[in-house]
């Protein structure tokens, strides 16, 4: 109950105590009196009927104005003096308080003002301080960011829930087509619908099962205390460019994995050319092999048919035959040499055989029902793979082996011959023909929920490996095998250092959000300051959804760990299909023709959906806001379940006793400069910097949580307003 409501009970209470008190009196001194002065009094009382009236409601009529005078002038002013002082002290050192009253109350704001004088100097001072060691410290730290923003790999850290902590500038461009200045604001037309940005899930640009899979390998490599402990891995980027990915994990003071880091190269350029080259010298490997096969064929013949002198072409033979072998080993060193450069630069890493026919068990089991028994062989040889890639074919090969053979029990084994690893899936039937292999090898590699960009025949060559079936012995069974070089145990490899961090919390970035939860839909009780909210505003041309206004503009920024990110914006015109009238021209001051050729809502708002993915909503007068997307949704084929908390309301938790709750007057009181007003994009910064404002004033009242500010805000006059 506000202090308005408990003044008028309690003047309530009083005049009925007054009445109480006053009728109790009247009645005792009534029967005090003689009958005659009874009967004397009722008949003077009959006789001045309308003077006792009119006495009795002047009286009241008095009673009452005292008590309004006091409740104005003492009363309100107290609720208005606590407010603006705990604004004083808390979000704005430069707010005075203005208030019209009787001496003692305006005695007692000129006493708070001047102490604010003298608090606003010591804060400034203070600030001033702490604004010098944060410029030391932001020299230093941006030498780092501005080193990160332009190197050209494309960098992606992630914490162990997979929330991006960093970006740079290459990463935006590589995954998501952003601008030249880094910018993540979205372009309908070419735009891949995918967002990057602080707080977000890396899920959202990169499969969830490639990424669980190398922090595995990552984690199996740690146990063994290996020296490379990086994982690799190749995605699309934006326009189907591949990327070749490497994960490093970070690990903190007690190499405990608080964390990982993606770095993106683009590979697609050097791949393509690479192949035309490889198709080249395969080319140039067939012409010369052919021949050589003819200069043999005529050396044999001369040798069989000799027509010159017997030393002479003796000697001569011997020099051709010389030579055409010569030229043969030069081809096939050339060849080789050359197949290992290109097999080192695709993301393939040495492993052992043993542990991808396990790995592939594994799946199989899991994701088929499959049941595979190991052989005990030479599970110990190294091959290059790219895990990930190689164990879904495997398992991709698993699969149409049941469908074409009917069997669910296989018997997995590696043999060593010479310098190949043979990796043999064996059952009890015939071999798979050739026609179908091929067949296989030109299907996408898909299984159960994981899929590949490429084709089994892809991932076979791009690890130059074959691919065949044949009988096995005269027992009645058959074989698939798939054919790997080996690797040597002394080929050099590059090593990826592990990222430590020291005790202490890092120097250039604040890195926070290591030590914050994950998405929890339980955000209830959720802290306000941990969660992360989009701050938005909607342009209309009128202010009546039901009766046809559309929207013409969605602006948004988003807040994470406290921040605004001013860098991670949505900002996009709408085409209405209808006019504008002429008087929200002048308020927005959006013409006509700047929404030509611009797309519509059906359009747009998917992409602000999934801008605003797992994230709290919030808008100045939201019930509006929220009525105009909710009205499109169904066109859209898409539901804003977010959580919403609105400005407005907030404000009027916060300061109950000011009537005057639009955003330039609470810009105001707190402090805060209104720039683009009227705009989507700068309505939505001044909400979010309001909204930045309002956390601490709401947690000195004790409202901390996502649940007690919903809790707060429904109680609040303004929250009955409907659209």
């Amino acid at each position: 109950m506000n202090r308005k409501n408990t003044f008028l009970w309690f003047v309530a209470a009083s005049i009925g105590f007054i009445l109480l008190v006053v009728l109790s009196l009247t009645i005792i001194f009534w029967q005090q009196l003689p009958a005659g002065d009874r009967d004397y009094l009722i008949q003077l009382g009959r006789q001045n009927l309308g003077f006792l009236f009119s006495a009795a409601v002047l009286l009241l009529a008095g009673f009452g104005f005292a008590l309004d005078w006091l409740f104005r002038l003492y009363i309100l002013p107290i609720d208005k003096i606590a407010a603006e002082t705990r604004l004083i002290h808390s979000v704005n050192p430069a707010h005075r308080i203005h208030i019209e009253g009787v001496h003692d109350i305006v005695r007692l704001v000129n006493v708070i003002n001047e102490s604010a004088d003298r608090y606003e100097e010591l804060f400034n001072q203070v600030q001033t301080k702490i604004d010098c060691a944060r410029a030391e410290a932001e020299e230093e730290k941006n030498i780092l960011a501005a080193i990160v923003a332009e190197l050209p790999e494309g960098v992606l850290i992630c914490n162990t829930e997979g929330q991006i902590l960093l970006y740079n500038k290459r990463v935006a461009q590589l995954l998501i087509g952003a601008n030249d200045s880094g910018s993540v604001e979205p372009a309908p037309d070419s735009c891949s619908g995918r967002f990057i940005g602080l707080g977000r899930s890396v899920f959202g640009l990169i499969d969830k099962h490639l990424i669980v899979h190398a922090l595995g390998e990552i984690a199996h490599k740690l146990t063994r205390e290996e020296s490379d402990v990086a994982a690799y891995f190749v995605v699309f980027g934006l326009e189907r460019r591949l990327l070749r990915v490497e994960a490093v994990p970070i690990l903190n003071h007690r190499r405990e994995f608080t964390g990982f880091i993606l770095l993106f190269h683009d590979i697609t350029q050097q791949l393509e050319t690479e192949k035309q080259l490889d198709t080249l010298l395969r080319s140039l490997s067939r012409s010369i092999r052919s021949a050589l096969a003819s200069i043999r064929a005529a050396i044999e013949a001369i040798l069989e048919y000799p027509s010159m002198e017997s030393r002479q072409l003796q000697k001569f033979k011997e020099i051709i035959h010389q030579e055409s072998i010569a030229i043969g080993k030069i081809i096939d060193k050339t060849t080789s040499y050359y197949s290992r450069q290109l097999q080192t630069r695709y993301p393939l890493v040495r492993m052992p055989a043993g542990e991808i026919i396990a790995a592939a068990a594994n799946k199989a089991r899991e994701k088929l029902g499959l049941t595979t028994q190991i052989e005990a062989g030479d599970v110990d040889v190294w091959i290059q793979v790219d895990s990930y890639s190689i164990v879904a074919a495997l398992l991709f090969a698993q699969e149409r082996l049941r469908s074409e053979t009917g069997c669910t029990r296989f018997v997995c084994r590696v043999l060593r011959e010479g310098r190949f690893a043979c990796l043999d899936f064996i059952w009890n039937g015939r071999p798979i023909k050739m026609e179908t292999i091929r067949k296989w090898q030109a299907q996408p590699v898909a299984v159960a929920d994981e899929a590949l960009p490429a084709t089994l025949g892809e991932v076979i060559g791009h690890h130059r490996a074959e691919i065949w079936s044949h009988s096995l012995g005269p027992g009645g069974q058959a074989y698939l095998r798939f054919l790997f070089p080996i690797t040597d145990a002394t080929d050099v490899e590059h090593i990826r250092n592990l990222t430590i961090l020291s005790k202490s919390r890092p120097e250039f970035f604040d890195f926070d959000l290591f030590s914050q939860p994950g998405q929890d839909p339980e955000l209830d009780n959720r802290k306000l300051t941990e969660l992360t909210y989009t701050v938005f505003d909607t342009e209309t041309t009128g202010l009546d959804p039901k009766g046809g206004d559309e929207i013409i503009s969605i602006g948004a920024v988003r807040v994470v760990n406290n921040r605004l990110l001013h860098s991670e914006f949505f900002d996009q015109l709408v085409d209405p299909k209808r006019e504008i009238p002429p008087l929200s021209i002048k308020i927005h001051g959006i013409q006509p023709e700047m929404l030509k050729n611009q797309p519509p809502i059906e359009r747009v708002l998917p992409l602000f959906h999934r801008f605003a993915d797992e994230t709290i909503l919030v808008a100045h007068n939201a019930a509006f806001d929220m009525r105009m997307l909710q009205l499109k949704e169904a066109a859209a084929g898409v539901t804003f379940t977010n959580p919403v908390l609105d400005t407005l309301l907030l404000s009027a938790v916060v300061h109950p006793g000011h009537k005057d709750h639009d955003l330039e007057q609470i810009a105001e009181r707190l402090g805060i400069s209104v720039v683009g007003r009227h705009t989507a994009l700068g309505d939505a910064i001044v909400t979010g910097e309001i909204f930045l404002k309002l956390i601490p004033l709401l947690e000195s009242q004790g409202i901390t949580t996502l649940k007690q500010v919903r809790s707060a805000s429904r109680k609040s006059y303004y929250a009955r307003l409907k659209y």
